[in-house]
């Protein structure tokens, strides 16, 4: 079985592309999938903000990941997954605005409790936020934004995708991941994105 680390932050378009190949991927073959909380929110402490669109998106970031330790801290790990498809659906794929009454819905269908969409302006979610965040820096072994996936134990940043994979593209991109994560002199492999990734 290959084991795979996975560390998004909900707001990231780059990190749900991925998630929705990674999940195709663990449902079709031997693959367990465990998902982890980061946060561009904490990741951008302390640094200047170019605009209004990355301050909301930052502020976006912070109040969904107090959301995702709201319902950790009421039922454990094993809700990061379902919450993260159902925010992430309404978000990116519908362009929904998070609002509470939006993230209510969202929980309901991850099969947690509505009123946990109070914790998007609850602080004392921040410092369960910034150990989870840490937890995915201390996993790459140095700064590194979202996503973050880690197989068999070997993390990277990435993948960094400008589209959701299907058929043999997807299947071949998982194949040639794993075998990466098994050389041990592989580190790094980049090219510039190609634009925010589009869902229809």
């Amino acid at each position: 079985m290959t084991e795979i680390d996975y560390y998004f932050d909900p707001v990231c378009p780059f990190a749900w592309a991925a998630s929705r190949w990674l999940t195709d991927q663990a449902a079709r073959n031997d693959v367990r999938v465990d998902w982890h909380v980061m946060s561009l929110a904490v990741l951008n402490e302390g640094r200047e903000l170019s605009s209004d669109k990355q301050r909301r998106q930052i502020e976006r970031s912070r109040r969904l990941g107090r959301v995702f330790m709201a319902a950790v801290a009421e039922t454990g790990d094993g809700s990061i997954g379902p919450l993260y498809d159902a925010v992430g659906r309404r978000l990116h794929h519908d362009g929904a605005v998070m609002t509470h009454v939006v993230v209510a819905q969202a929980l309901s269908n991850a099969g947690l409790p509505a009123e946990l969409a109070a914790a998007m302006d609850d602080e004392s979610f921040d410092g369960a936020l910034g150990e989870h965040h840490r937890r995915s820096q201390d996993a790459l072994g140095e700064t590194g934004g979202s996503p973050i996936i880690g197989i068999d134990g070997r993390h990277f940043f990435g993948p960094v995708l400008s589209a959701i994979p299907v058929g043999d593209e997807a299947d071949a991109l998982f194949s040639s991941l794993v075998t990466l994560a098994r050389i041990p002199a592989f580190a790094q492999l980049r090219r510039p994105a190609d634009g925010h990734p589009v869902f229809s």
